[in-house]
């Protein structure tokens, strides 16, 4: 069983903070830009506040957000993990709304196309083991039929996460530095996996978040970081396994500058359309491995990388051009390269209900205008 956390507001806390500062529900509400009946049902654990509110709240009161919070376990709430860019770090409130996305997720779960009778296989006992990771990569290499020194299709990994029943979203979120780049979304209650997908991405690093929630799939026991740890070591040997690290530690140790050896990389990475921080890293993962020296090509590799990213466009100018999509166009593309029931689904949960484009926003995270548009598209 997986636990999690349920939130309900500090009371006491927040009481205590809106005597000290003069305040009474109305004052309240009124610097917030909400009804006194928000609050009050606030108050009295009716409702919880949305995480723009959650943050609004915290500030006014001066609290931060765990003494507005009292968090209980339970075994239903949504489990999330973000694939983060570079060292950012998650806050409570990044969580709190991606749960927020969970439990709007779960409203679509009967209109899926799923049988939910069988549960997605999974590794028995993941570890961190050199050999362990290359061996259960190398299984998954073989069952989507990738040929030694060939680079995987995305058609290759999009039909893999699809036989696991996996939702796959594709969105629009811009160059954004923070997560949502991709997030992975686990609802305990009915036992599915939704991963949202930043398309405003560079090809090279989506191939790698693709990867990656592969991993996160395949080792749904391990939670936290040690998850997003062995996702990225795992995506690391299914795009850049042992045998092409091997080879390229022999062949870069013999050249003699740091430029040259840099060069080599970019140059495997380019046929194998992955990053060059993927093949510096699996190479350094063999190594450590193999009780060789590491090499030690940093920080030039990184400005190398981002050279070498310039050169090629994002996932979404790949699919659609330089203009944003229609919306006609966007839930297609969906659909037929990503296989995803999520626009369908999405369909026949408006028709039958009574929901707004606000449903679509929350979920997508995206603009009203584009929500609207989307909205008009799946109702018409």
């Amino acid at each position: 069983m997986i636990l999690t956390m349920e939130k309900k507001l500090n009371i006491q806390k927040i009481s205590q903070s809106m005597d000290e500062k003069g305040l009474n529900q109305s004052s309240l509400a009124q610097n917030l830009g909400v009804s006194r009946t928000i609050v009050s049902a606030w108050i009295k654990g009716q409702k919880f506040p949305r995480p723009d509110k959650l943050l609004q709240l915290g500030l006014e009161l001066g609290l931060p957000f765990q003494d507005i919070v009292i968090k209980s376990v339970t075994a239903s709430d949504p489990v999330v993990a973000f694939r983060k860019k570079g060292r950012r770090k998650t806050t409570d409130l990044h969580i709190e709304n991606a749960k927020e996305i969970g439990q709007l997720l779960e409203s679509l779960v009967p209109y899926l196309p799923f049988e939910g009778l069988f549960q997605a296989p999974s590794l028995k006992d993941p570890k961190f083991d050199y050999s362990y990771i290359q061996k259960a990569a190398q299984r998954v290499r073989t069952e989507i039929k990738v040929k030694d020194g060939d680079p995987i299709a995305f058609e290759q990994m999009i039909g893999k996460l699809n036989s696991f029943d996996v939702v796959l979203i594709p969105v629009f979120h811009g160059q954004r530095e923070y997560h949502e780049n991709a997030l992975h979304i686990f609802l305990p209650t009915s036992e599915t996996t939704w991963i949202l997908l930043n398309l405003n991405s560079n090809i090279h690093d989506f191939k790698f978040w693709m990867a990656h929630e592969l991993g996160h799939v395949l080792s749904s026991s391990l939670m936290g970081a040690c998850a997003e740890d062995f996702a990225d070591i795992f995506a690391q040997a299914i795009l850049f396994p042992e045998q092409d690290a091997k080879s390229a530690y022999v062949s870069i140790n013999r050249l003699r500058s740091s430029r040259s050896k840099i060069q080599e990389i970019i140059r495997l990475a380019g046929s194998l359309i992955i990053s060059p921080i993927t093949v510096y890293r699996a190479i350094n993962e063999y190594a450590a491995a193999a009780g060789m020296m590491e090499l030690n090509l940093e920080p030039e590799i990184y400005a190398a990388t981002t050279s070498f990213n310039k050169k090629f466009p994002n996932v979404s100018e790949i699919l659609f051009g330089e203009k944003p999509p229609r919306a006609s166009v966007y839930i297609k593309k969906t659909k037929e390269v990503f296989g995803s029931p999520f626009f369908d689904a999405l369909r026949v949960y408006l028709s039958e209900n009574e929901k707004s484009a606000g449903f679509i926003q929350s979920i997508l995270q995206c603009s009203i205008l584009d929500a609207k548009e989307i909205y008009v598209e799946l109702t018409q």
